[in-house]
């Protein structure tokens, strides 16, 4: 309580100071600059409701989908992928969860408008950002310019709705030429909420953060600084037994931006960071306990996470034609727990940790980028990663039957290969790319040591292969002065898909077991907007995957509904009104019982359409009001890929997690 007063206090300072450039517009649908690359300002009012955690910002996105279990800490889905096949950095910083069972993915842990760019790079058309980036890497960066002369910037932002929806979330930065400081603060808090039928679900939260960083640039071009961070919140779930009721996570890192006077290498530039996040979930904080057969006694789990890595980089050209990047990396993680079956009696705080798992990467990458003429290149890349996992378990399966580990204290080892070749042309209105991209992916903790499961033959699945994915990419972005639009279209095969299955038949019965399969998938990405006059504009955005499991010839599971959403946007002097409607088509094409480490099919869905609008008044360059109603018919509806509804005293179960009915929000940002 006393981080989350202290975290609001330094909001509400940062929030009392305003001068800026621009005038804000509500984002529904986030702009592609490049065939390959998007980029958007996370700070910018949205629709649906301004995002309170990064996988709600990646939602806006074409061809995102959320794995919903409440209203925070939902998995973000990118053509059918998730996991850790979405590569998420935070200036460079990898952080990775502790429960395992997805309970806190790694978006759970960042509050987007602390940030000032998002960018997304579709397929695996980079090897600058880690391995194993198969379905796309995504980056959340703060700006850390030199400042032009001593002064104060920075921005704050308030969110009210609905479900008592309350948050501020604040940046500011001083300093003069050569010394700056940054410091970012967030608080977020809401109660539960109703769906389309009135019911209430269980998914409350509560969530701050607070981030510093400390600066020395000499030049425009040259920077050193030191960051360290602190964040908790705990959130209900309406989709399991257990809620997390810690989310306590430590950062730090130390980097620099340098350029050079050398002929050959022009800039370098490293970082070394360190993360520790500590997670406890348990069934009695944050819902009534009440006995049952199967769950008797209050408990918790209190799994951890210590996370160090670094990377050196050096960005060079050879003439004006040929220009390079060549690095190292390196990540390496331990993973503990500790349990209380019965926390009157142990409380958790008094048992021992023991490790159940150990990681660690080392890999060596370049890219290479050849102009063949002022508007033509052909970019390629490479890269060779070093894998190395130790299975620390003694004992393996679910808490009510656990046996000896047949891999008990194994270290695996892996070279694992990753590269992509693409060529890409811009003209005066168009530019494009077509690609093809190659990954191989090392399995993770979740499905190797984590939630218990075992292979298709032993009772560990810590020996389950490798991931291998081939994928053609084809983009193209073209602009006039009252169109705009974007396409995307990929091919993926993957020999050695690891497949979550828990229906896996094993000694005459179900199991939950981690098995290889190999698969294919395609689909696209179309968004539009026409200018109808130079007030009124239209828009539309469509994302579409079809993904099938050769193995087993049955479609692959956990694959998103075709979706589709339309604007209308009217703009007058200092006013922009707009109108969201989705449409998600129904999904028949189910595995029910499969999926991935944060998700497995429930049942075939049903299409459903829904309304918002929203509005945003610019009162002046300083301060811009955003206004929304999302879901205006009060609809009754839950995504696809949604968990199934959990037995929760005194809530009513549903067969999914459904999402909010009629919600109304303000926000206000302030920028100076």
């Amino acid at each position: 309580m006393k981080k989350s007063i202290l975290s609001g206090l330094i909001c509400t300072l940062l929030s009392g100071y305003a001068v800026a450039d621009d005038i804000e517009k509500i984002v529904v649908i986030a702009p592609m600059q490049t065939p390959l690359n998007i980029k958007t300002d996370p700070k910018l009012p949205r629709q649906p409701l301004p995002a309170q955690d990064a996988s709600d910002l990646l939602s806006s996105i074409s061809g995102f989908s959320l794995i919903k279990k409440g209203a925070a800490s939902s998995d973000p889905v990118f053509r059918g992928q998730a996991g850790s096949r979405l590569n998420i950095l935070t200036d460079g910083n990898l952080t990775l969860g502790g429960c395992g069972n997805r309970m806190d993915p790694p978006t759970a842990y960042i509050t987007p408008q602390t940030y000032d760019t998002l960018t997304v790079i579709k397929g695996p058309q980079t090897v600058l950002y880690g391995p194993g980036n198969s379905a796309a890497t995504v980056l959340f960066e703060r700006d850390s310019y030199r400042m032009d002369k001593a002064g104060l910037e920075g921005f704050s932002n308030i969110v009210l709705a609905n479900a008592g929806r309350r948050g501020i979330n604040s940046q500011l930065k001083f300093g003069d030429q050569d010394y700056f400081a940054n410091i970012s603060a967030s608080y977020n808090k809401a109660d539960n909420y109703k769906d389309g039928n009135g019911t209430h679900v269980h998914s409350a939260y509560e969530k701050w953060n607070t981030d510093l960083e400390f600066a020395y640039t000499p030049s425009d071009d040259k920077i050193i600084s030191l960051s360290l961070g602190r964040s908790d919140g705990e959130v209900a779930y309406a989709d399991r037994a257990m809620d997390g009721s810690l989310f306590d996570r430590t950062h730090s890192a130390i980097k620099f931006d340098w350029l050079l006077e050398g002929t050959v290498i022009k800039r370098i530039e490293g970082q070394v960071f360190y993360n520790y996040v500590d997670h406890i979930m348990d069934n009695f904080s944050l819902r009534d306990f009440v006995a049952t057969p199967m769950n008797k006694t209050p408990r918790a789990m209190n799994p951890d996470r210590t996370t160090y890595g670094g990377k050196f980089l050096a960005h060079g050209e050879y003439n004006k034609t040929s220009k390079f990047s060549i690095g190292v990396d390196h990540q390496s993680n331990e993973h503990t727990n500790r349990m209380s079956m019965n926390i009157n009696m142990m409380p958790i705080n008094n048992q021992t940790r023991t490790t159940d798992g150990r990681f660690e990467q080392l890999g060596v990458f370049a890219e290479y980028e050849f102009s063949l003429e002022e508007n033509k290149q052909w970019v390629s890349g490479l890269r060779i990663d070093r894998w190395q996992a130790t299975d620390e378990r003694k004992m393996v399966g679910s808490m009510m039957m656990m046996s000896a580990n047949p891999t008990a204290l194994q270290t695996r080892k892996s070279s694992l290969y990753s590269g992509f070749t693409r060529f890409q042309a811009q003209t005066e209105n168009t530019s494009y790319f077509a690609g093809f991209g190659y990954v191989e992916r090392f399995p993770d903790y979740w499905e190797l040591l984590g939630a218990g499961r075992s292979s298709e033959k032993t009772t560990s699945a810590f020996n389950t292969k490798h991931e291998a994915t081939s994928q053609f990419d084809l983009g193209l972005v073209h602009q006039t002065d009252n169109w705009q639009s974007s396409a995307s279209v990929f091919y993926n095969q993957t020999d050695d898909f690891i497949l979550i299955d828990n229906t896996f038949e094993k000694m005459s019965k179900s199991a939950k077991v981690t098995r290889n399969v190999d698969t294919e998938s395609f689909g696209f990405e179309l968004d539009s907007k026409y200018s109808l006059t130079k007030s009124l504009s239209t828009g539309a955005s469509i994302s579409w995957v079809r993904a099938t499991n050769l193995t087993d010839h049955r479609p692959l599971a956990q694959q998103p509904a075709l979706q589709a959403r339309f604007t209308l946007d009217y703009a007058l002097k200092d006013w922009q009104l707009g109108m969201l409607w989705r449409v998600v088509q129904k999904q028949h094409r189910v595995a029910i019982g499969q999926g991935n480490i944060a998700g497995q099919d429930v049942s075939e869905s049903a299409g459903y359409g829904v309304l918002s609008v929203n509005a945003n008044y610019s009162q002046s360059q300083n301060i811009d009001w955003s206004f929304g109603i999302d879901n205006l018919l009060d609809k009754a509806y839950s995504e696809h890929l949604s968990r199934a509804g959990a037995a929760v005293n005194g809530y009513e179960q549903t067969s999914r997690v459904n999402e909010a009915g009629l919600t109304a929000w303000l926000n206000l940002n302030w920028r100076f």
